[in-house]
């Protein structure tokens, strides 16, 4: 899908730059009031410029979409096409992987459970990973970036999912401010708890941008005027809502350690890998008793489960005591 076009769609952006009143009233609707009800073109100057000063990019290196999800979709079909072949890190949260399969592309693995993620494959054109990493909770080393640096120093493109990146203490340079051929995907969702609001971005060079942004006018259009507007209400309480997120993982944490049981130690985030012996199996026997574990399957590690360390403290121990119990601890 990297050459799609839509001219009507590139037309109609191009002549929207004003905000514009959704009329309802010929229907005998009421017509609502308010600049939430007012169509926009293509992004927001104001919230693109917030986003691109907390990322440390210019302001032209951000893409507004409907949510990471959606930023993962259109930044991947943007640069994969039938008959492709595209390297994903593994274990890797499924969509990373699906959607370039769905678009008739081949998945080459990159292994980073027990080592660090290696040199990108040869005879691929995309690369994706996340850090932090989705499940592990583990960051991208120096080492790690030299070897996606070296791929886009290529001609290749990286695809970085950094959903989680404000969780981290110091969060470090996003993706997209370290390479000209990075991308960065993000949202307000997993440490902000905005998940609501379906609205994330693509950071990126312009040129990278505009594939994307042709992509998008495929399948979304254009960002909800509503959840714009929440979101640039909500702007000085980001701080406050990321403590929220973050208040129950240290003791979580501190708590999974003295459970003796098997996991990969997160440097950030809020999941966590715990190995089980046979992940699908543990989720199930857990599941009956009301406890939520994500099966180990879902990811590329069968034989683990990811557990969520935001959880209340309650919660979460009461999981642990499941999960020492299924493995006879």
């Amino acid at each position: 899908m990297r050459n799609a076009l839509f001219p009507h769609m590139e037309w109609a952006k191009a002549h929207s730059r004003a905000p514009l009143p959704v009329e309802l009233g010929f229907s005998g609707a009421r017509a609502p009031q308010g600049p939430a009800f007012r169509e926009h073109g293509s992004g927001d100057p104001a919230l693109q410029a917030k986003i691109a000063r907390r990322y440390g990019v210019p302001d032209t290196h951000v893409y507004l979409v409907g949510g990471t999800s959606l930023a993962n979709f259109v930044a991947i079909a943007a640069f994969c096409d039938a008959g492709d072949a595209v390297a994903v890190e593994t274990p890797r949260y499924a969509p990373l992987s699906e959607i370039p399969r769905g678009l008739g592309a081949t998945v080459v693995d990159m292994p980073r459970l027990d080592r660090p993620l290696g040199p990108v494959p040869g005879g691929v054109s995309l690369a994706i990973a996340s850090t932090p990493h989705n499940p592990t909770g583990r960051v991208l080393a120096k080492e790690e970036w030299a070897h996606l640096a070296r791929f886009a120093d290529g001609g290749g493109v990286v695809l970085v999912d950094e959903v989680y990146r404000d969780l981290q203490a110091k969060p470090p340079v996003v993706a997209a401010a370290r390479h000209p051929r990075f991308l960065t995907t993000g949202s307000f969702t997993k440490a902000y708890g905005l998940g609501a609001l379906r609205l994330g971005w693509v950071l990126g060079a312009p040129d990278l941008l505009d594939r994307i942004r042709r992509t998008d006018n495929l399948v979304s259009v254009q960002v909800a005027t509503p959840s714009i507007l929440a979101l640039k209400r909500v702007w000085p309480r980001l701080p406050a809502l990321r403590r929220r997120a973050l208040l129950p993982v240290k003791a979580n944490l501190a708590a999974l350690k003295r459970s003796r049981l098997p996991f990969v130690k997160p440097d950030a985030g809020l999941t966590a890998l715990v190995r089980v012996g046979d992940g699908d199996a543990a989720a199930t026997a857990l599941h009956s008793r009301g406890i939520g574990v994500a099966p180990g399957s879902f990811f590329g590690a069968p034989d683990h489960v990811r557990v969520f360390l935001g959880a209340d403290r309650r919660s979460f121990a009461k999981g642990l005591v499941a999960l020492r119990t299924y493995c006879g601890l």
